[in-house]
């Protein structure tokens, strides 16, 4: 069982006022990271397509929550820099394994901050028609970076917060086809439809997350069975270098 409990947000009531004029009451429940993740690969393994897929990552909250969260069965399955930290890889690494692989579900499990580096690619993607399936976790931050600056740094904030565009116009606006989920109670649908119903084409899906700190990390200077796994605020020895 992984240490680190999902995130799971209260029901939230929201008027919704319709084209016509009309208005509706509506609940929905706000997203994180390990949630949407946990809900791809439950529908993967539920509909018995985990061994075809391939996981690319950029680098974040988004690439440790796929290495914990993910059903990993066959060698090579996960396609990531690892401590290299090498942003914005995850589209090319994406795009590679297609087309060295055309018969497996190629996915890019990529964060907001990741993404923005190398989005250019989309050309490359609609004009090629390589169906690639694009996971973008959107908190509009460096949330990796910012959780460190937090705890190591004196709460020193510096380039941790991002004014992500339209994912979804984006896309369009490279002949790519989109969907888009902010809450829970549309997730399970729109994650259907992200995984089976675009075979022969690309697909984009734009999951706007909460923000939630990447656990576990181990401190500067500290052990590896000394893990942080609890999102709470510690002495911690200054003069350690971050690792």
């Amino acid at each position: 069982e992984n240490p680190i409990k999902i995130t799971r947000y209260p029901p939230e009531k929201y008027t919704l006022h319709n084209e016509d004029g009309t208005t509706e009451e509506i609940v929905r429940s706000k997203m994180c990271t390990q949630g949407v993740i946990h809900e791809m690969d439950n529908q993967l393994l539920k509909s018995g397509k985990i061994d075809e897929a391939i996981f690319s990552t950029g680098v974040g909250i988004h690439q440790m929550a796929a290495a914990q969260l993910i059903t990993w069965t066959q060698p090579r399955q996960m396609l990531s820099s690892g401590s290299l930290g090498t942003m914005g890889v995850s589209l090319g690494y994406c795009m590679g394994a297609k087309l060295a692989n055309p018969t497996k579900i190629c996915i890019s499990v990529d964060g907001d901050g990741s993404f923005n580096m190398t989005f250019t690619e989309l050309k490359t993607i609609g004009e090629e028609k390589i169906p690639v399936k694009l996971l973008i976790l959107d908190n509009e931050s460096q949330m990796m970076v910012e959780y460190w600056q937090r705890l190591f740094h004196d709460e020193r904030y510096i380039a941790v917060r991002n004014k992500s565009p339209k994912y979804t116009t984006l896309a369009s606006a490279f002949g790519i086809k989109s969907l888009y989920c902010d809450n829970e109670e549309e997730l399970p649908e729109k994650m259907r439809q992200f995984l089976e119903d675009y075979d022969d084409e690309p697909v984009l899906f734009h999951a706007r997350i909460e923000r939630t700190p990447c656990l576990p990390m181990v401190a500067p200077g500290q052990p590896l069975d000394n893990m942080i796994l609890v999102d709470e605020d510690f002495e911690v020895d200054m003069s350690a270098a971050p690792s």
